[in-house]
């Protein structure tokens, strides 16, 4: 029966990934995102676990075929005539978002150097806290630096938006290189090629996509090592990552599994055993964990407003650094019910999908911001987009508020003009 089941993922993933590439700018969709990191960071890992004889009874087969059913909603949830999000619609002063941009992104660089000071083994491969959380909760302004300039360099480049740009990439390239991110080097990428698509119609040949889909689920399985060696060294040393034997490293996941899949696997037969669910409370106790500090509010106070999560099994130890995947904590929630996160999560993407086609900056910048963490809720949580959000109307709303067109407030932020094949390409004033 595992094996069935395993074959009923693979399929999935298969279909996502084929829907995608059958249309290239479905490549920047979410439906083809879930199914890219499915493939890369879920698939590798199923092979030794539906053959692992230690497992509880019927707990991989329950994993997957939630995981299925998650996938599905991902692509149901993506409706064909979704409607743009109408408070998206805003005319920007251009001149005004440089200097939003201009701002975030010095704010941003200040918060991210003092976080590239502190030695490797309090910010690389481990669950930061305290100062470096701070230091990174205020950094994040550098990205929305860089995703505003982007979209100005891509309208109507200019000196002040490429300035920016290049100032921010070298912040970036730092937390690439020295911390091993994926996210931000997922962020990044996605985010230059979304500027480019949004406003010139260009897409990423297939060809160079599947490529770099193979690469990356090779290589994903060798961060580890990379981080162990940042981590000693506070910076990569060449010499010992190019020592890192990556096939072996992929071809031993394959074999043995990984502890992701694993942990989901272990969590979401224990919620099936037990039925103790926490029925949403997950997010709410992760949004008071993010943006309630104790250093204000004291730690009694914080603690106040959490929500007792059911209680985990007495042998259930996740090892510090891994992930349980968003399928875990969706179960969790409301048994197989769960799937109902990854189907509202894809139709309010779509939504902001439709706002940033149209030509709306405003839906374009929250595109940007939404598309990698949404496919967390694949590989990492549910809760990471809400997470971004909540960060976004914090400080980036009130940074569009004054960015704001005082001639044309309710009017598109972009006029359109038609390129090939009828597209509506937006034009530059």
């Amino acid at each position: 029966m595992n094996a069935m089941f395993a074959w009923m993922l693979t399929g999935t993933v298969a279909w996502l990934l084929l829907w995608g590439f059958a249309r290239p700018e479905r490549m920047y969709q979410f439906p083809f995102l879930a199914g890219a990191i499915t493939f890369s960071f879920i698939l590798p890992q199923m092979p030794a676990l539906a053959d692992d004889m230690f497992l509880p009874p019927d707990a991989f087969a329950k994993t997957i075929g939630f995981t299925v059913l998650c996938l599905l909603a991902c692509r149901l949830g993506w409706a064909a005539h979704a409607r743009p999000f109408r408070f998206l619609e805003a005319h920007f002063d251009e001149q005004r978002l440089l200097a939003v941009a201009a701002l975030f992104s010095l704010a941003g660089a200040y918060f991210y150097f003092q976080l590239s000071r502190l030695p490797g083994d309090l910010t690389v491969g481990v669950q930061m806290s305290g100062v470096p959380v701070i230091y990174l909760f205020f950094g994040r302004l550098l990205s929305y630096g860089l995703g505003i300039a982007l979209l100005c360099a891509a309208r109507r480049p200019s000196l002040a938006a490429c300035a920016i740009i290049l100032f921010d990439a070298t912040f970036y390239f730092d937390r690439i290189v020295v911390t091993g991110k994926r996210a931000e080097a997922a962020e990044l990428v996605l985010m230059v090629l979304l500027a480019i698509w949004f406003y010139r119609r260009w897409v990423i040949p297939r060809i160079v996509v599947l490529v770099s889909l193979l690469a990356g689920t090779v290589l994903m399985t060798s961060m580890s090592d990379y981080r162990d060696i940042t981590r000693a060294e506070a910076s990569p040393k060449w010499s010992e990552v190019a020592s890192i034997d990556v096939w072996t490293n992929f071809t031993e996941q394959l074999q043995h599994g990984g502890l992701e899949l694993r942990n989901a696997v272990l969590r979401i037969n224990d919620a099936d055993a037990t039925m103790a669910f926490d029925y949403g409370t997950f997010h709410w106790n992760t949004l008071v964990f993010n943006y309630v500090p104790a250093q204000l509010f004291g730690a009694e106070f914080k603690d106040s407003l959490m929500v007792q999560p059911p209680p985990r099994a007495r042998d259930y130890h996740p090892s510090t650094g891994t992930t349980e995947t968003g399928m875990a904590d969706a179960f969790q929630s409301f048994w197989y019910l769960g799937f109902i996160k990854f189907l509202l999560l894809a139709m309010v993407v779509r939504r902001i999908w439709e706002s940033a086609v149209v030509g709306w900056a405003g839906g374009q910048l929250l595109y940007m911001f939404t598309a990698v963490p949404a496919t967390h809720a694949i590989s990492h949580t549910t809760d990471w987009v809400l997470s971004v959000w909540m960060h976004m109307a914090l400080f980036v709303l009130p940074a569009l508020l004054f960015a704001l067109s005082p001639r044309r407030r309710s009017a598109p932020a972009l006029p359109a003009r038609r390129g090939a094949g009828g597209r509506a390409i937006p034009e530059a004033r």
